[in-house]
């Protein structure tokens, strides 16, 4: 059964790809600076773009069908004969919030950091050098939390993959599950309207946060 959308695989594979650049031209390049933030405010749309497909898109990627309460966590924690899910385990999912808040996280705070020579953030002159620095320093921070959940979400798919769901990293590829679906499946074209109204407002916020929220707050405009 159709379990991942083709918007929810291609999202989860161009976040791969888009920290590991932010990786190889963070810390193994040193002239990709300004790349390294267009891809930040790429990976930020990205994170926007999920919060909004969490609302709208197909149950089974919604916020409200696969975040454990406290009891599912506990009861799926305390069973040694773990169920297998149409969409995310409890763990799982916490493991997908992690990520969004982590990366969001990390790309909010680069709007508040310059490298002396590439690239100045659009927020970089609105606090104070002190918290400018705190901030730079949560950015490192969020970063190597972001590179130990990748760690624990790779081992945790292979351990998936070889000792309950063999199909667990194709699902991801082709978005089916050997499993009954009880999730209602959007029309295709609620599929793609509701998609390219989440990429629209994703667009939107982070052109308005580039090119104007520095107006707003009365910075000068001194950013790349």
């Amino acid at each position: 059964m159709k379990v991942w959308d083709i918007y929810t695989r291609l999202w989860h594979w161009l976040l791969a790809g888009g920290i590991f650049f932010q990786w190889l031209s963070g810390e193994v390049l040193d002239d990709q600076m300004q790349n390294h933030a267009l891809m930040g405010y790429s990976l930020l749309g990205m994170m926007i773009f999920r919060l909004c497909w969490g609302f709208v898109g197909p149950e089974s990627i919604r916020f409200s069908r696969f975040v454990p309460s406290w009891s599912s966590l506990t009861s799926y924690l305390s069973k040694t004969d773990k169920a297998i899910y149409v969409s995310h385990n409890p763990l799982g999912a916490l493991a997908v919030v992690a990520f969004i808040g982590l990366i969001t996280l990390q790309a909010l705070s680069g709007f508040f950091m310059e490298d002396e020579i590439f690239f100045t953030g659009p927020l970089y002159n609105w606090l104070s050098e002190s918290t400018t620095s705190l901030i730079a320093e949560i950015h490192e921070i969020a970063f190597a939390g972001i590179m130990l959940l990748i760690a624990i979400h790779i081992i945790a798919v292979l351990y998936h993959r070889f000792k309950h769901e063999p199909f667990i990293v194709k699902a991801m590829v082709t978005g089916n599950k050997p499993l009954t679906n009880a999730f209602q499946p959007l029309s295709t074209m609620q599929l793609h309207l509701r998609a390219w109204l989440c990429i629209g407002v994703s667009i939107t916020i982070i052109w308005l946060m580039v090119n104007y929220l520095p107006g707003w707050l009365g910075i000068e405009a001194d950013y790349y």
